[in-house]
C-alpha cells in the first residue's frame, strides 16, 4: 500500500491538495496504466465540515488528471454539527 498525505488547509483546498500528491509521482500514463492492471487505486479524502451544509467541488482539472490514470477518488464527508444534541439546537 502507497500512503501519501497532502498539507492540511484551512479553509480546505481538495483541488490542490491532489495536486500536491500527483507532483510527487509520475506524470507517465504508460506507468500509471501498468499499476491499474495490477492493483486497485483509489485516492481517499475525509472531508470534516465546520457546519452541517457546507459545500465544495472537484475540478474539470483534477478529475482529468485522475482518470487517464485510473485513480478512483473516494470522499468520506463529516458534518461539523451532527453531534449537536437535537436538545440545544436554537
Amino acid at each position: 500500500m502507497w500512503r501519501l498525505r497532502a498539507t492540511e488547509t484551512t479553509p480546505g483546498n481538495l483541488d490542490a491538495q491532489v495536486q500536491e500528491i500527483l507532483a510527487q509521482l509520475t506524470d507517465d500514463i504508460a506507468v500509471w496504466s501498468r499499476l491499474a492492471s495490477e492493483y486497485d487505486m483509489d485516492l481517499y479524502c475525509g472531508w470534516f465540515m465546520e457546519k452541517e451544509n457546507e459545500g465544495f467541488g472537484v475540478s474539470a482539472i483534477t478529475l482529468r488528471e485522475l482518470g487517464p490514470r485510473g485513480i478512483e477518488l473516494s470522499l468520506d464527508i463529516y458534518s461539523g454539527d451532527s453531534a449537536t444534541p437535537k436538545s440545544h439546537q436554537a
